[in-house]
């Protein structure tokens, strides 16, 4: 029961870490428009998607225009 325990505990804690995402660039395209790259790492693969987000304000809205 213990090793059932133990083995369930860190199959939780890989899939915690295996499903991050981080920005890694942003690129200005005009004054109020930018071009963002995310990455994502699952637990056998990586991937990206490349967003479109317009700038108005105090907010922004992205939308998906590609997907790696």
């Amino acid at each position: 029961m213990k090793r059932a325990w133990i083995f369930g505990l860190l199959l939780a804690s890989l899939g915690a870490v295996g499903c991050q995402g981080s920005y890694t660039s942003i690129r200005q395209v005009d004054a109020a428009r930018y071009h963002i790259t995310r990455s994502k790492q699952g637990f056998f693969h990586t991937y990206g998607t490349v967003l479109d987000c317009q700038a108005k304000g105090d907010e922004m809205t992205c939308t998906e225009i590609s997907d790696m």
